[in-house]
Order: structure tokens, then sequence, then C-alpha cells
């Protein structure tokens, strides 16, 4: 217990005691870039008031108070400007050197330096950052640098005042020129397939949106363009190739487009997944969405910190909200909704893995830099398809609704017994076929002795002699021409091509034998006769009524005569 009070005091006095300094960062062991955030080389100093200046720190003052940078802090808790010192030895002859904040979302960023060991500064310093117009950017780089071409051996010192509102990455890093350069060219190269992925589903989805004239496609555009705005935004090329010369807009873009890439993705789920159908969690989403808007405008009004913080909660519990309303839809049968959580847990996943590399937990630099873009790629990838999914089980509905509603129609235009046209279809198939004015006939067909069928042997025997005759008349006619059942026994066929009295007296005589023919029923041959009035278009009316009057009045002067058929207007 005495030897654990003793490394207690000690360490408590060691707390107490001015930090000295660092080990200088040998520039020559690290070409290829080197991570200075928890090295224990990187020297770091709050300005509580943001009036330091660089004499200040250099001075005895605050030199003391220089210490290792702690772990990452939030952007929200503190928004002061900071100082780094970073010493740097150089063994070679000469050096090119450049070193590089982490993050291009950084409101005021100065390099003062280098200086060789007498403090003579070998270059003048640099002062650039959001709210400073694109062309202070050294090299021409997205992210904010000092180039260091140190002229020989030796110790040099950089101090770097970094300064953001919406941002929790404040490290910085140290390359070789000629390799942050080519890091740089293959950075390019692979945030561009990332736009080119983006870009292709925004202007593919556009042209569907035309198409099928759903919103849903309306708000995974908005959404895809607002995403490809962010990543343009945080990578910097946004700033490089749009608004490099606005500043005021530099600063607004990096939490406005985030908020608006947040409300069309809420806009997208709610329509995608319908989630009308589950009111409480809808209510949540449009509060998400509301939310969203305030935000934008919050960061439109410079209220950053804020409107970062907001954006941070925004996304987590609107993707629980959206994740929960796809789970309770793909429970209830709407498959699509698997397409959408898989890509909800792609970004996640990515996101995961970016935040995972900003502790420290693990070591990917490549994860760090482009893992949100890769999220963001491959979840638009597969909305692109959960949409495509989607599009074809509502068509795939909606033709099975229109063969219902077909099947319905038909059933209620089809006699049940015969399978013939009823009345109703009778009326539609001659709304079209008499449209056209040209000759056509009616047939009207009453049986003869049916009655005495059904008293004497039964309904269904009746039946049996209905089907039959059915079957017969169908047999005798062409294609196109409408056979219908009335009701009772009575039978009409209208004539689709135009035929000459001669031809259609013969048709009379042929339906006539056929219904005489004797249909068998339990042993016994049952027998029926027919009646048929003959009307003809326009000669004797132009309408299915006026026919079918027609047509009547003829088929009665043929029971009359007995001969078995008429045309209207013949001579008894």
């Amino acid at each position: 217990m005495k030897l654990l009070r003793a490394c207690l005091l000690l360490c408590l006095l060691i707390s107490h005691l001015p930090w000295t300094g660092a080990t200088p960062i040998v520039l020559d062991e690290h070409p290829h870039g080197l991570l200075l955030n928890n090295t224990g080389q990187l020297l770091w100093l709050a300005d509580d008031n943001g009036a330091l200046t660089l004499d200040d720190v250099r001075g005895a003052e605050h030199a003391a108070r220089f210490a290792p940078l702690p772990a990452q802090r939030r952007h929200g808790e503190d928004v002061r400007p900071h100082w780094f010192k970073v010493e740097l030895e150089q063994r070679a002859a000469s050096g090119d050197w450049v070193l590089a904040t982490h993050t291009t979302a950084l409101k005021d960023v100065r390099f003062h330096g280098p200086f060789d060991a007498a403090g003579r500064a070998l270059a003048p310093p640099v002062h650039t950052g959001l709210a400073q117009p694109y062309a202070t950017r050294p090299l021409g780089s997205e992210r904010y640098l000092m180039r260091l071409q140190l002229p020989g051996p030796g110790t040099y010192t950089v101090y770097v005042r970094l300064q953001g509102e919406a941002t929790a990455i404040l490290g910085l890093s140290v390359w070789d020129t000629a390799e942050y350069l080519q890091w740089r060219q293959h950075k390019r190269l692979f945030d561009g397939i990332c736009y080119g992925i983006l870009l292709a589903l925004l202007v593919y989805n556009l042209a569907l949106a035309g198409i099928f004239r759903d919103p849903t496609y309306g708000f995974y555009i908005g959404q895809c363009a607002f995403a490809l705005l962010t990543l343009a935004s945080f990578n910097g090329h946004a700033a490089h190739y749009l608004w490099g010369q606005w500043p005021w807009w530099q600063e607004r873009g990096n939490v406005v487009l985030p908020s608006l890439w947040l409300l069309l993705g809420t806009l997208f789920a709610r329509s995608f997944l319908d989630t009308r159908r589950v009111p409480s969690l809808d209510r949540l989403l449009q509060a998400i969405g509301a939310v969203a808007v305030g935000t934008a405008l919050l960061g439109l009004w410079g209220w950053f910190t804020i409107a970062q913080t907001l954006n941070e909660i925004t996304a987590s519990v609107g993707t629980l909200l959206a994740a929960v309303a796809a789970v309770i839809v793909l429970r209830s049968g709407f498959q699509p909704a698997r397409w959408y959580l898989g890509g909800q847990a792609l970004l996640f996943l990515s996101v995961l893995g970016v935040v995972l590399v900003n502790w420290e937990v693990i070591q990917a630099p490549f994860l760090l830099a482009n893992g949100l873009q890769i999220g963001v790629a491959a979840e638009m990838v597969v909305f692109a398809i959960a949409l495509s999914r989607r599009i074809s089980g509502l068509r795939a509905s909606q033709t099975a609704l229109r063969l219902h509603a077909a099947h319905l129609a038909q059933a209620a235009a089809t006699d049940p017994l015969t399978g013939l046209a009823n009345r109703t279809g009778l009326a539609q198939g001659a709304a079209q076929l008499l449209a056209d004015g040209a000759p056509h006939a009616l047939m009207l067909l009453d049986l003869d002795r049916f009655k005495p069928i059904n008293d004497v042997h039964g309904h269904d025997a009746g039946d049996a002699v209905l089907r039959a005759v059915a079957a017969r008349l169908q047999a005798h006619i062409r294609a196109g021409d409408i056979v219908a059942r009335l009701g009772g026994d009575e039978f009409v066929v209208l004539l689709a091509d135009p035929r000459p009295d001669a031809d259609l007296e013969a048709l009379a005589l042929r339906l006539g034998a056929a219904v005489r023919q004797p249909v068998e029923f339990h042993g016994h041959a049952l027998t029926v006769g027919a009646s048929t009035g003959i009307a003809r278009s326009p000669r004797d009316g132009r309408t299915l009524t006026e026919l079918m009057r027609s047509a009547d009045q003829a088929m009665y002067q043929a029971k009359q005569s007995g001969r078995g058929h008429a045309f209207w207007g013949a001579a008894p």
C-alpha cells in the first residue's frame, strides 16, 4: 500500500510539471505518410479566448503549456482554436515534405514555419480554410497543407492553428511531397469512381422516374444528388470545382447538404416502405424530416456546431426508425424491404469502420479516407436494386389486379350455364361490332317444345338441353360472330361479316337442323326445335335494341307460319 501511495503521488507531481517537449519526428523514416494524432510527437495547446498569436505561443509563458494531444473531443464540446507544435528532424541533405490536415471541414487553418534551430522562418505563413477562397490552398490540394522545403539536416519546428466548428478531427499527417501528390491522384481516382457510380444511378433513375411517374423515384434521385454533393463537399472537390470563390457557402455546405440528404433519405424511406401503414413510426419519420429542415436553416444562419450535432442525432435516430419500419413491413410480406435493410447495413458498417479508425481501435488509413463514400455508393446501389424490385412487385400486383378485373368483367358478361355471352356481354360486343355502320345480321332463336322437357324430366334435363344447343350454335358460326343466351330458352347470333339473304337463310336452316338433333339425358332422347327471326343492319335497325325488336317480330312470324325462320319485313 505504501508503494501504491508513492506511485500515485509521483504521478500527481509529474502531471503538474510543465511539458518540456517531445521527440522530433524523423522525416526520412516516414516517406509514405505518418498520422500524428496520438503518436506522442504532436504537441497541443487550446486557445481559450482565441487571441493567441504566433509570438504568444512561441513565448516562454505559453510554450510550457504545450502537451501531448489528448483523445479526440467532440466538436460540440470545444470549438476554440487549437495550436499544434510539430518538431521535425531531417537527416538527409535536403527534403521536400508536406504537413497536411486530415479533414477539409475546418473554418480557419494557419501554418507557420518551418523554423530552423535559430528560430528563423524558412517560408511565409499559410492562411487558408473554409472561410478563405480555394486559391489559398497550397498545391491546389483539397486538404489544407503546408509545403516544407527543408534545406539541410537538422530539427525544424512548425506551428499550426486549427479552428473547426463542425468536425472532431483535428489531427495532422506528414508526407514526402511526391508521395503525397501520388496518393492524392489515387484518392481522386477512387473518388471519381464513387462519384461516377452515384451519377450513373442518378441519371438512370431520373429516366425511370419519367417512365413510371412514381414519387419514390423522385425522392431517391434527391437523396442520391445530395449524397453526391455531400461527399464532394467533405472531400473538398465541391470547393475546388464548384464554389471555391464563395467561402460563405463553403462553410455552410458542409452542414446544409447533409441535412438535405437526410431529409430526402427520410422521404424516400417513407415512400418506399409506405410507412403510413405504421402510423406511429410514420409520424416519427415526419418529425425527423422536419428536424432536418430546421437543421439546414440553422446551418444557413451559421450555427454550425448545433447544426452538426443535430445532423448526427437525426442520422442515428432516423436510420434506426427506418430500419424498424423496414422490419415491420418485411414481416407483413413486403419483400423489397430486405434490400432496403441491406443498403442501410452497408452504410452503417462503413461508418462504423471510419469511427473505429478515428478511435484508433483499428489502423486503416484507406478506410478513414474513403469509408463514408464507399458506404454511400454501396447503399445507393442496393437502394436502386430495391427500387427495381419494388417496381417489379407493383407491376406484378397491377397485372394480377387487371387479370382479376378482366376475369370479373368476363364473368359479369358470361352466362354461367352455357358459357355464352349474356345480355351484358351481347351489349358490349354489339357496341363494338355495330359501331362501324357496315351491314350485319342478327338472329333471334326461341326453342320450341322446351317447356314440356322441364315439366316432365326436370330442370336438370332442361339445363342439359340448353348446354347442348349452345355448343351446337357455337360450332356453326365463324370467329368474330357472337352467340348469346338472353335467358330462358332464347338465344341470339350476331354475325360480324356481311352476308346475302340466301346465305343467312342457309345458316338459319343449318342452325335449326342442329338444334333439332336429339339430346341424350339419362336414357331419354330429348328433342326441341327452334323458331328464328332474322334482322339486318342497317336496313332493319342500326342499334342492338332496334335489331332485337325487328328480329323478335320476325321470330313471331316464323312461329306463326311454322316455317322455322323468317326475315323482318318479308311477306308472311
